[in-house]
């Protein structure tokens, strides 16, 4: 039998503005929803060329600032919505110990079985663990060593379905 991987990690303000913003860009770049801003984004641009054409001031400072607004200010203003909000969770704070075995995933609160995780995704900055209707985000600070990192990856690899890199 191989040597448990301890994954343990902090759930602090940093780490949570991190999962968010991991999960977000994620879940947006595999989303159908993503199609829905390309639509957004080019009635908006249609918005400020006919603005141009027409004289339309007021047109064309609202589309303007739809465009600066999606691509330079939604994620910042979601980060400071969670930031502000991450002192109200539960798990504010909360010093995480999860073992990963050959069964599956062992914490505190529960064990998560590998043939219950739906999807495991390895980014740069971590993994994303899909179970039921929600996730874990584990960072890379998480692990002890690269090479736990690294036999953390095969051990999901092995046991889950749907493993791929973000």
């Amino acid at each position: 039998m191989s040597k448990p991987i301890d994954i343990r990690y902090i759930w602090d303000k940093e780490t949570f503005l991190k999962a968010s913003e991991v999960t977000y860009r994620y879940e947006l770049k595999h989303s159908p929803k993503r199609f829905l801003g390309w639509i957004f984004i080019a009635m908006t641009q249609f918005g400020v060329v006919s603005a141009m054409k027409g004289g339309g001031i007021g047109l064309l400072l609202l589309s303007s600032l739809l465009v600066i607004y999606w691509y330079y200010f939604r994620w910042k203003i979601r980060k400071v919505m969670l930031a502000k909000s991450f002192d109200t969770l539960p798990q504010a704070n909360e010093q995480y110990h999860i073992t990963a075995t050959k069964e599956g995933l062992v914490m505190k609160q529960r064990e998560i079985m590998w043939q219950d995780i739906l999807e495991i995704v390895s980014l740069p900055e971590g993994f994303l663990v899909y179970f039921d209707q929600s996730f874990i985000f584990f960072p890379l600070s998480a692990f002890p060593s690269i090479e736990e990192k690294n036999r953390f990856a095969s051990l999901a690899r092995e046991n889950v379905k749907h493993y791929h890199r973000g």
